[in-house]
């Protein structure tokens, strides 16, 4: 059996958490500068828009470049555009075509998964055979909008015989995805609020109800997220400390001190990464695989 030292196979999974996302871009600029790069992406959510942005070639700061331009006021004007006119009526605010048609231009044209420079898996949930799926082939502008398709604002994707919304009910911070997929050191970066964080909630400005259903619905997915990591066995997980007045929804002028803060967490755990992404022994050679939801 030969024996060879190489660097591990590093696996990155980016989380859901709306605008919080923005966060991973400030991990990727410290990975970026110390020369760790990841061979293998996995996302949920903006953490899918990251994760695909940078597995097609876009370096952190052009992606920050990019999440900048959404902060802009006009852009943000856009965004309203894409409204369907169905808030009124109780469906979803967006339709999954203009996100896909948003998305586009921000990608600079179709993709698929095989024009990316990095393996990529994305979380989704199918919620007509309830449970979550990894997406990895054919067109990724569709992958990413089911991952982000969060339930009465963005609409599911139709495909085949699934209905796809977001991947962040049941895999907010998919490190199971790049783990099947044969990393050998996995990180996880987890952008979402403390759920038992009062600040947090004070800031929502959500009706009773509504803001009920909301937490609870943030408890179930904490759970869930912590029991896939376990199951991924993740070696390090990545926590940026976020502002709780910076909420999911409305922190798309908040992008810089988003990307601070992810910054700021990688920086914290720089000794662990620099020892994670050393040479080391190893008796086989890597091999990638497809991505596999853990069972829990």
């Amino acid at each position: 059996m030969a024996v060879s030292s190489r660097s591990p196979i590093i696996g990155l999974a980016l989380g859901g958490g709306g605008a919080r996302g923005f966060a991973h871009i400030g991990v990727l600029k410290i990975l970026e500068a110390e020369g760790i790069q990841p061979q293998l992406l996995a996302g949920t959510s903006m953490g899918a828009v990251i994760a695909a942005l940078y597995a097609d070639g876009i370096n952190a700061r052009e992606i920050e470049k990019i999440a900048l331009g959404m902060s802009n006021l006009n852009n943000i004007g856009n965004m309203v555009k894409l409204l369907d006119g169905n808030l009124a009526k109780f469906k979803n605010v967006i339709s999954n075509d203009a996100i896909q048609e948003y998305l586009t231009e921000m990608f600079g044209g179709k993709k698929d998964f095989t024009d990316l420079k990095i393996p990529l898996a994305l979380a989704a949930v199918d919620v007509l055979h309830a449970c979550d799926v990894a997406l990895q082939e054919g067109d990724l502008i569709e992958a990413i909008s089911a991952s982000m398709a969060l339930p009465g604002i963005i609409a599911p994707l139709q495909k085949g015989d699934t209905l796809l919304v977001d991947g962040g009910s049941l895999n907010n911070v998919p490190a199971d995805l790049v783990d099947s997929m044969g990393a050998e050191v996995t990180v996880a970066v987890d952008v979402s609020p403390d759920v038992t964080n009062m600040a947090f909630w004070s800031e929502q400005h959500i009706p009773g109800i509504a803001l009920a259903n909301w937490r609870t619905n943030a408890i179930m997915v904490s759970n869930f997220t912590a029991a896939k990591l376990r199951k991924a066995r993740t070696d390090l997980i990545i926590r940026p400390d976020i502002d709780p007045q910076i909420t999911t929804l409305s922190g798309f002028t908040n992008v810089k001190e988003l990307v601070d803060a992810g910054a700021k967490a990688a920086l914290d755990v720089l000794p662990e990464l620099r020892k994670l992404a050393k040479p080391r022994l190893y008796l086989k050679d890597p091999k990638i695989e497809k991505a596999e939801p853990a069972l829990l």
